[in-house]
């Protein structure tokens, strides 16, 4: 037999007077309740009463609110102890993940309500060996302690769980929050009969920010706000804000980047270096090819501009000159 599904609970029969039972998809509907009035005046109003609880637990049912629905019918229950009430707490326990006390009000359903025949009690019976036989137990180990733990929209508690939780086969969702950390959540699936350990951390909130830098050549270093976090590649997470980024290597041109990640974000920095200029006047062939133009500036300097000749005194004789040739 197929498992009682949520729109199980037939709206008409809930607003009905005085309180029906729930109708599951699968299972036949037990008998409604007698519709005599109580002659205790007391007892009458604790049923009003009663009946007003059970129909805001429908409601909340119906909105997937099954923590509160649960609070609903228990409350219906005091006030009035009908079986029908019973059944309809034993499926909001049963979609609430909170599986072995869905198994016991689904029995206590059937030990209170002689009523039912013979067919209604085997399906009743067959739903609870249906829980029995697929639920799966997950466990949680989460960091650091005293984070809220929160299963598919119910608070199970702080880390660290002292045990674990039963659930059904399927996609559960997790969330965990911690103040002043970033929140974690995730879906995960559970199959039957396994034991499941969902395991998480949090990261405080001034390092809620993920920085991801590349760099070329990969042997560059890599600053950040002044100090240095690695060559080539970085990603870790960081305070959200204003960075600096530095990057520098042999060979290369020095370069500088101001990046800014906002809160619960991820930026990603690719930089490639550009290589460093070697200077003219550190290379060798500049200066071989400057030493030969000074010398033959300096030899076409003397050709075309030949010292003047300059007159030696004599004693009468022509006067002799002196030129270059003569040094």
């Amino acid at each position: 037999m197929g498992p009682i599904r949520r729109d199980a609970l037939a709206l008409a029969l809930l607003l009905a007077a005085p309180l029906s039972s729930a109708q599951p998809r699968r299972v036949p509907q037990p008998q409604d309740e007698p519709a005599t009035e109580p002659a205790n005046p007391t007892a009458a109003f604790q049923q009003a009463e009663a009946r007003t609880h059970f129909q805001t637990g429908v409601g909340h049912y119906q909105a997937g609110r099954f923590t509160e629905a649960i609070a609903e019918f228990q409350t219906a229950h005091r006030l009035y102890a009908s079986p029908v009430i019973l059944f309809n707490l034993a499926q909001a326990y049963r979609s609430d993940g909170q599986l072995s006390s869905a198994i016991a009000t689904f029995r206590r359903y059937i030990e209170e309500n002689p009523r039912l025949t013979a067919t209604q009690r085997e399906d009743v019976e067959g739903v609870i060996r249906e829980i029995e036989t697929t639920r799966a137990v997950l466990s949680f180990e989460v960091e650091p302690s005293g984070a809220e733990i929160t299963l598919d929209g119910r608070v199970l508690g702080t880390s660290p769980l002292p045990r674990g939780v039963e659930v059904l086969p399927g996609p559960h969702e997790i969330s965990v929050t911690l103040a002043q950390h970033e929140p974690l959540r995730q879906t995960i699936n559970v199959h039957a009969h396994e034991r499941r350990l969902f395991q998480g951390t949090l990261h405080p909130v001034e390092l809620n920010a993920r920085l991801v830098v590349n760099v070329l050549p990969a042997n560059a270093e890599i600053t950040l706000d002044g100090a240095p976090v690695g060559r080539g590649t970085f990603d870790q997470r960081v305070r959200p804000g204003a960075h600096q980024l530095t990057f520098s290597a042999e060979g290369y041109q020095p370069r500088s980047e101001s990046v800014r990640i906002n809160v619960l974000s991820e930026e990603t920095v690719r930089v490639t270096l550009d290589p460093r200029s070697r200077s003219l006047f550190t290379r060798w062939y500049f200066w071989a090819a400057v030493g030969g133009a000074i010398a033959v500036g300096a030899t076409l300097a003397v050709v075309l501009n030949p010292i003047e000749p300059t007159a030696i005194p004599g004693n009468g004789n022509p006067q002799v000159v002196q030129s270059v040739l003569s040094w």
